[in-house]
């Protein structure tokens, strides 16, 4: 029995090391906005989408909603390694000052609440929000292109879409996400097969097609085999456009701390580990950072406690809730003419 469990654990990490191998190769060759079309018009949905499945991965996000959110800001870091794309966020200017950031980035944030929280339909406030998001995509393509930039590909598109459940999903326990059944972590991956579809990542390159099994084992081969040596590698723009991030997005989590989320980060794209017992090789510490360290490590420990969990997912949902209404911190940090982001007004794309 014990060997037949190590051929198939060795099959299934074959096959994602097949798709991942085919992700980096052949999704480099296409772009993502090519087959771009008035999506707002469009009224079907993919053939694989299940509204009940889709549903319960929303539910699953709340249940969680302070540890995914710090597994996402995690995972834009991650993702701003990979030098196509960086090159890309560079271009844009739009993240390129601790304000810029914290509007890039609160804006991604509202429109991800809107897929967590809406109806999944032509038409709805989700339908016009991936409208938008494909809209920005597609004319960025545009212009990087006519710049003598390579387009966005499929590749670019496939990593993106790691940000939002690729760390969580393959270090959950030590991003505070405890007490989770597999068929949670299946809706939540259909929901971002859905988005993945809807944002124009074709099927052969989403990464969220296929079994729980098969998307954590390609997650966790992108963490180890890319990411890992993206982050290590420390380059100035990386360091540079990550420290704007996390200081933009402290409004949102003001627990976190850049040098700190570093060194968290660093541990995490390591192995598959259980603990913070591993220390960091490339990124250091002094005492102040190493006590933020450490209170969050306790804080992601205490969220398998179910009381600790609820009330910090309130205080989170609070702040979202203030970002979107009348965002203070935002307010304090970079001004009030600066603290509101809005991404879809009277139905039109702000």
């Amino acid at each position: 029995m014990k060997n037949m469990d190590s051929v198939l654990k060795k099959t299934k990490s074959s096959s994602a090391q097949e798709f991942v191998n085919n992700l980096l190769n052949e999704g480099a060759k296409y772009t993502c906005d090519d087959l771009s079309e008035d999506f707002l018009n469009r009224d079907d949905l993919p053939s694989f989408y299940n509204e009940e499945i889709f549903r319960r991965g929303q539910r699953f996000f709340y249940k969680h909603v302070f540890a995914l959110l710090f597994s996402k800001i995690l995972g834009l870091i991650t993702v701003l390694s990979v030098p196509s794309i960086l090159k890309v966020v560079i271009f844009t200017k739009m993240s390129g000052t601790e304000v810029t950031a914290y509007k890039r980035y609160a804006a991604n944030i509202l429109h991800m609440m809107v897929w967590y929280g809406s109806d999944f339909k032509p038409g709805s406030k989700l339908w016009k929000s991936i409208a938008n998001i494909r809209e920005q995509h597609n004319s960025t393509s545009n212009r990087i292109c006519s710049a003598g930039m390579n387009r966005i590909t499929q590749k670019d598109m496939a990593i993106g879409q790691f940000a939002f459940l690729g760390i969580s999903l393959c270090r959950s326990k030590t991003l505070g996400i405890h007490k989770t059944s597999n068929q949670e972590w299946e809706a939540f991956i259909h929901v971002w097969r859905v988005i993945g579809y809807l944002i124009g990542i074709e099927d052969r390159f989403n990464l969220c097609d296929g079994t729980l099994e098969e998307v954590r084992e390609r997650c966790n081969i992108l963490m180890v085999q890319v990411f890992r040596p993206n982050i290590e590698q420390k380059d100035e723009n990386f360091i540079k456009m990550s420290r704007y991030m996390v200081h933009g997005l402290w409004c949102i989590n003001i627990l976190i701390k850049f040098e700190t989320v570093m060194y968290y980060l660093h541990i995490l794209t390591q192995n598959e580990i259980s603990n913070m017992k591993l220390q960091s090789t490339c990124y250091k510490l002094n005492s102040s950072q190493k006590f933020n360290l450490n209170l969050l490590i306790t804080i992601v420990y205490m969220l398998s406690w179910n009381w600790f969990r609820i009330f910090l997912n309130y205080f989170q949902i609070l702040s979202l809730w203030l970002m979107k209404v009348f965002p203070v911190l935002a307010a304090y940090q970079f001004g009030l003419s600066n603290a509101r982001v809005r991404i879809l007004s009277n139905n039109k794309t702000n």
